[in-house]
């Protein structure tokens, strides 16, 4: 145990010591330096600098200085009682070099523990208050990420229907344009036959053979044409749907991406948060422990929590690849001729039932108004 000094006939007069010549001095835990004065007692001077072996302190509250004789410098009491005497109770009769004034010790000691147990509780609360705090984060995360998919769905939605709309249309056009050909194919050869019928040639080879096949080569020519506007509209249609959907899938990827960044930011200033606060509290408890009671137990279990913290950043700076490669792929439409466009041809051939043979003439030279739709060709279809 620390002696206590006799000063010699040096005054301090300045820091509320007054010309106090019997005291020690130490520098605490909290790394103030404190002062136990004969006949008055322990005082807190507040923060000091080293001159030579003596110490200069600013006595708190006040506007002057203390210089203190570095001759006159003791050990920390608080820990060496704690080392003496195991309970973890400061020694207030130590401190103060038995003087009488153990109840302005006791009561400063009070005061200090209050506040520091007032620190503590505050950083618990704040610690047990991370899980909630990064609840809320990520489901704010998970807000704005529903809010983008919802987006880009019903952006795909809205071409998708373009899409399917213009192929639909595209497919009405072709049998439209088709059931035009027929139409006028029928009535154009209604014509030269009554032409050629005028002439007296309506049993002739003209009318028989050269004119039907005129005719239907020219409606198949046209059919041909339609058939391949057809086949370039839809390829059109189905190249520009072929490159959206990459699009789209790399803007999804990109979403995921993201969304797995601000999950990964969201947890990373969590933890972080969580450590730093448990820094603190590793702290408080230190100083804590200068006025009483042993936490050793509780600065073990804040170390491991630490570590812990330290442990689930680790795993979040692990290196994991995004789906987004950087790379979009260009659609390959299917070639004209892989377009199906149905039967197309029109076809003039029937029985002669004068000879039972085949040959071109048309069905409406064998009852033509008994068609609904006075057409002597098989309607296309799309």
């Amino acid at each position: 145990m620390a002696e206590w000094r006799q000063a010699e006939n040096v005054g301090v007069k300045n820091g509320g010591l007054g010309n106090a010549e019997d005291y020690a001095w130490w520098v605490g835990q909290d790394g103030n330096v404190w002062a136990n004065i004969k006949g008055v007692g322990v005082r807190n001077l507040g923060k000091g600098t080293e001159i030579g072996s003596s110490m200069m302190a600013n006595a708190i509250n006040m506007d002057n200085k203390a210089l203190l004789d570095g001759s006159r410098r003791i050990n920390d009491p608080a820990l060496e009682d704690q080392a003496s005497n195991n309970t973890g109770d400061y020694n207030a009769s130590y401190a103060s070099g038995g003087s009488s004034s153990s109840a302005e010790d006791a009561a400063l000691k009070a005061r200090m523990r209050g506040i520091y147990d007032r620190q503590i509780t505050d950083i618990n609360d704040n610690i047990n208050s991370l899980d909630g705090q990064l609840k809320n984060a990520l489901a704010g995360v998970d807000n704005e990420y529903n809010t983008y998919k919802n987006e880009q769905q019903s952006s795909f939605n809205a071409n998708k229907n373009d899409y399917d709309t213009k192929t639909l249309q595209n497919k009405q056009n072709l049998r439209q344009n088709r059931n035009e050909i027929t139409n006028n194919a029928s009535a154009g050869l209604r014509g030269l036959l009554r032409v050629l019928g005028a002439m007296g040639a309506g049993g002739g080879s003209e009318a028989r053979y050269e004119v039907p096949e005129m005719v239907t080569r020219q409606a198949n020519n046209e059919m041909d044409s339609a058939g391949m506007v057809y086949r370039q509209n839809q390829q059109n249609l189905d190249t520009d749907w072929g490159n959206y959907n990459e699009q789209f899938e790399n803007d999804k990827k990109k979403l995921e991406d993201w969304y797995s960044g601000q999950v990964k930011a969201k947890k990373q200033e969590n933890y972080e948060k969580g450590q730093s606060l448990l820094a603190d509290l590793v702290t408080a408890l230190g100083n804590r422990a200068q006025y009483g009671g042993d936490y050793g137990s509780s600065v073990d279990d804040a170390y491991n929590r630490i570590k812990g913290y330290r442990d689930k950043i680790n795993d979040l700076g692990k290196f994991t690849p995004t789906q987004y490669t950087g790379m979009t792929s260009v659609y390959k439409s299917p070639d004209l001729a892989s377009y199906d466009t149905g039967d197309s041809k029109i076809s003039t051939t029937i029985t002669d039932s004068n000879t039972s043979a085949s040959s071109p003439l048309l069905v409406a030279l064998q009852g033509l108004t008994k068609r609904k739709n006075n057409s002597p060709y098989n309607t296309a279809r799309a």
